[in-house]
């Protein structure tokens, strides 16, 4: 196994043709700041109040924001919140009751929307100042959770919702923001005095009260969670902690705590010095959406009382702390195209990386990649490029799950190449490293992957690099994953339920959006219909490939009646890796 990051000196002659294009780069190190004589107060502070009125759920949350000195003048934008943001409404239900003062008084505001956006993807509000601002800026406003029921759109966990006896939402859908003045130092406290006696709040910045030095963007990325809180380590303490707050119905302890011990890994790996991380998890009655990254953390929702596969947690949290590292280019998002590589590089070592820090086993690390190459190979749109995987992102679910699964393909195959072109000197690894260090001064991400892999394999690696992103298949030799494994061509098939189960208020199982081009659709199952026999689809998981299944269904104003059909993909030749006579200790991953 490999233990530590590897070894970059072959590579010096390459790093400074680089590195050195941007004179910044090759400037000596700047001289240490003397330390301040005191600490300067926050640019900006944000308070946060739970109230709770009858004792029960959270009503509301106040929030009071002190800018310091914005320098206003008459018509300049204020302030920016969100009205929606990708499906998820802002939680002030009443803009008119924003209020500013400053050292003149009250702070006359003006209000200004954008259209409605009919996507349901961006819609903002802004306050404009109608004098000049005097000193200080206090800005008051109360926000309220949002209401949630069976007709609840999945979407990114970003909304404020109630939880218990606590609330968590993001800042994008919290936060009255600054629209310039970017980075400022920020400090957030907490009052929980109306929450139940040991109530705990965290954030992206921290737990409690906490001050970090962030731009907007990283504000509106935050995550806040407050009430009956549980961590993993249970006080909070160290730089990767997990928060939630229902007690999960599967071993959330144990795969936080697993989790833990692979940031440490990665922070090994990628030579970072121990970033804080930290996870949330929130609890619904029914599935609301699968997961999402913030500043410095991540989100992922469960239902209430769902029994998960530990594997399936594992790979979930290590994938999320993975992008912390990973990052991406460009725009990002799925505007951005950039998923070939954030979620293909994210997704390669989400197998590799647990392995080499002996948390999993062999056998697990070739499971995880035949699940990629069967889902590469079984998946119609595999074959798209990288641009048509960016315009069908958001529309077509075979086009989501392209960059998670060809993406590590072709990353591993770069790393068969790169071993087989240094003589196993080098590693993708190394190319890696180089990305994420000149990435941050590369105006285009793609070409400055172009020039690395040609530095690495010559124009034929550039060229495989420009197949790949038109959609080429991927020609994948049977030595990919090192002398341990090696291919055998099968016919393979996923299973592909076509829609995600869940259970409505009265704790029946019904459809949930069904996944356009897939058997359920063809089958004729729609959103809503209520399963009366829910166990057969765990059944037909664990069923030989191809095996369908009868659903007995109810729909509104319809007698019952059952469908049969195959979720499976149909059949499609593939590889798959098997495991040679090669003792593990040669296996050199």
């Amino acid at each position: 196994m490999i233990s530590a990051r590897p070894d970059r000196s072959l590579l010096a002659a390459a790093a400074l043709l680089i590195g050195c294009l941007l004179p910044a780069t090759c400037a000596a190190p700047p001289a240490p700041a003397a330390e301040a004589q005191a600490a300067a107060p926050a640019d900006m502070e944000i308070a946060l109040t739970p109230r709770r009125p009858t004792g029960e759920k959270v009503e509301a949350i106040d929030i009071t924001l002190l800018i310091r000195e914005p320098a206003l003048q008459p018509g300049d934008t204020f302030l920016s919140m969100a009205i929606v943001r990708v499906m998820a409404p802002g939680a002030l239900k009443h803009p008119e009751t924003l209020v500013a003062e400053d050292a003149a008084g009250a702070l006359p505001l003006t209000i200004e929307e954008d259209p409605v956006d009919p996507s349901d993807f961006r819609q903002d509000r802004r306050w404009i100042a109608a004098r000049a601002s005097q000193g200080d800026v206090t800005v008051r406003y109360t926000i309220e959770p949002r209401v949630i029921t069976a007709a609840t759109r999945p979407g990114p966990l970003i909304d404020t919702r109630t939880e218990l006896t606590g609330f968590y939402g993001a800042g994008n859908t919290m936060l009255a923001l600054p629209v310039s003045g970017w980075p400022r130092e920020v400090a957030l406290t907490w009052d929980l005095s109306e929450l139940e006696p040991g109530a705990r709040a965290a954030s992206s910045l921290g737990e409690g009260n906490a001050t970090a030095s962030v731009t907007a963007q990283n504000l509106n990325n935050t995550f806040f969670m407050a009430g009956p809180l549980r961590s993993q380590p249970g006080d909070g303490s160290g730089p990767f902690v997990t928060y939630w707050m229902t007690p999960a119905a599967f071993d959330l302890d144990g795969a936080a705590g697993w989790t833990r011990q692979a940031y440490d890994y990665f922070n090994s790996f990628f030579g970072a010095s121990d970033t804080p991380f930290r996870i949330f998890m929130r609890t619904t009655e029914r599935f609301q959406g699968g997961g999402g990254g913030g500043f410095n953390s991540f989100i992922f929702g469960t239902v209430d009382g769902e029994d998960r596969d530990p594997d399936e947690v594992r790979g979930l949290l290590a994938h999320e702390a993975l992008h912390h590292f990973v990052r991406g280019y460009g725009d990002g998002g799925g505007a951005g195209g950039q998923q070939w590589y954030s979620e293909g590089v994210t997704n390669y070592y989400t197998v590799l990386l647990p392995y080499r820090a002996g948390l999993t086993s062999l056998d697990h690390y070739i499971d995880g990649f035949n699940g990629y190459a069967k889902s590469y190979y079984t998946n119609p749109q595999s074959n798209l490029s990288n641009a048509e995987v960016t315009r069908l992102f958001f529309s077509d679910g075979n086009a989501q799950i392209v960059p998670y699964n060809r993406g590590p393909l072709y990353i591993a195959l770069l790393d068969a190449q790169i071993r087989a072109a240094s003589g196993g000197e080098l590693r993708v690894d190394n190319l890696i490293f180089d990305f994420l260090e000149s990435g941050k001064d590369a105006a285009d991400g793609v070409a400055l992957w172009h020039d690395l892999v040609g530095i690495y394999l010559g124009e034929a690696g550039q060229a495989g690099f420009r197949d790949m992103m038109e959609g080429a298949p991927l020609d994948l030799p049977s030595d990919l994953f090192g002398p341990c494994f090696t291919a055998e061509d099968r016919m393979l098939q996923n299973f592909v339920i076509g829609f995600r189960p869940y259970k409505d208020e009265d704790g029946h199982t019904r459809a949930g959006p069904i996944v356009p081009g897939t058997p359920a659709e063809a089958a004729g199952i729609q959103r809503f219909d209520l399963i009366e026999n829910p166990e057969t689809l765990e059944a037909a998981r664990d069923a030989a490939p191809g095996t369908p299944v009868t659903l007995s269904l109810q729909r509104e104003g319809a007698a019952p009646f059952t469908i049969t059909y195959t979720p499976w993909t149909p059949p499609r030749p593939g590889k798959q890796w098997v495991r040679t006579p090669v003792p593990e200790e040669d296996c050199n991953l």
